[in-house]
């Protein structure tokens, strides 16, 4: 554990001591930032660690004081830079278990909140959650029984008809009949050889090699409702309280780009050509992740890019509409959810929105690959 720990030292050294100049973002932070990175060449790690917590507190707040599309780079790149140097710190400090797990954390808010250093923070996580291995315990980790969800059994209205499936379309195909016209089609016959397929049934799999990371997660049934909120938290923490476990309030990881995050899960996916076909040549196809219990819903809704949905746990029951039904499903006014539809498809209100009873959806369940 100590090799890996003075590799991940030695790792973040030359990024440190790179030159900056933040006077520009907050005079104040630059300098006591700066104060912070001398203090931290000494014996003064306390004082060190003191200053740039000060740091990530003041450009934390910044963050909560107006809208986030409205933060400044120049901050963000700090709160990266800092979540850097507190990162080399709290190693110093000690490098036990209780330590390694707080250090990922302060490097996962660098991830998550900043905008720089992407790559030094990423290897130093990895670095870190190898070290947290050689001392994993695994515990009996279960999914709860989802034989008694009844989720794909709801009678929705004028269901309409069932998306086509196709097994192991051409290229040439799927371009043809189905992206170019916007056609929805369920593809089999192209995860098998994932190595997710049969790793994430292991839930254990997850905790061992990524337990440690912090991520986001949506806590309520919808985005769309009032008490609707998100939080972030551990990875173990996330799976051992809200999927193995049934509580008390819906947790989502949702829409997530974990694997940017955390690339040793990427490792056990594989991009299907077909989402190469883009407009757009030479563009790399954003991949998100979906993570939950049962009875996860995302609200209707529509996204600006095609997507694609690969199912590697459990099932999932989609349901979709034409373009042509959009103001037939009422979306929110508000400039936030305007992609988003009031009506709920699994019970509508049909005096509070009377021409949803015209509309017509098709529908499928996407299942995870059975083993052979």
């Amino acid at each position: 554990m100590k090799i890996i720990v003075d590799n991940v030292l030695q790792h973040l050294e030359s990024s440190l001591s790179a030159e900056f100049d933040y006077r520009n973002v907050h005079e104040a932070l630059d300098f006591l930032f700066r104060k912070s990175l001398n203090d931290s060449h000494t014996e003064n790690t306390k004082v060190a660690l003191s200053s740039v917590e000060a740091v990530l507190e003041k450009v934390w707040e910044s963050f909560h004081t107006g809208s986030w599309a409205d933060v400044p780079d120049g901050m963000r790149k700090l709160y990266s830079h800092a979540s850097l140097l507190k990162t080399k710190l709290l190693l110093k400090t000690a490098n036990d278990e209780r330590m390694l797990k707080k250090t990922i954390k302060a490097i996962d808010m660098g991830l998550l909140m900043g905008n720089a250093f992407r790559n030094e923070l990423t290897i130093a996580a990895s670095l870190l959650c190898k070290a947290l291995q050689q001392t994993f315990v695994e515990v009996p980790v279960k999914l709860c029984d989802n034989s008694k969800s009844n989720n794909n059994s709801y009678a929705f209205h004028r269901i309409g008809d069932h998306v086509p499936i196709l097994h192991q379309p051409s290229l040439e195909t799927f371009l043809r009949d189905y992206l170019k016209s916007k056609k929805p089609i369920k593809i089999t016959g192209n995860m098998e050889h994932w190595p997710a397929i049969n790793k994430w049934k292991d839930l254990n799999y997850l905790i061992k090699l990524a337990g440690a990371r912090l991520v986001p997660v949506e806590i309520g049934s919808s985005y769309a409702d009032a008490d609707w909120s998100q939080k972030l938290i551990t990875l173990e923490e996330f799976i051992n309280i809200h999927v193995v476990q049934e509580g008390e309030k819906s947790t989502y990881l949702a829409q997530h780009q974990l694997f940017n995050q955390i690339p040793e899960l990427k490792d056990d996916i594989r991009v299907p050509e077909y989402c190469y076909l883009a407009d757009v040549d030479g563009e790399e196809p954003d991949i998100n992740a979906w993570l939950g219990p049962k009875g996860t819903v995302s609200p209707t809704h529509y996204d600006p890019k095609n997507n694609f949905l690969a199912q590697v746990v459990g099932s999932k029951y989609i349901i979709l509409y034409d373009p042509k039904w959009s103001e037939y499903l009422y979306p929110y006014d508000d400039k936030f959810l305007k992609n988003t539809a009031q009506v709920d498809p699994v019970k509508p209100d049909f005096c509070q929105f009377p021409n949803f009873s015209h509309v017509k959806a098709m529908h499928c369940i996407l299942n995870e690959v059975i083993d052979n």
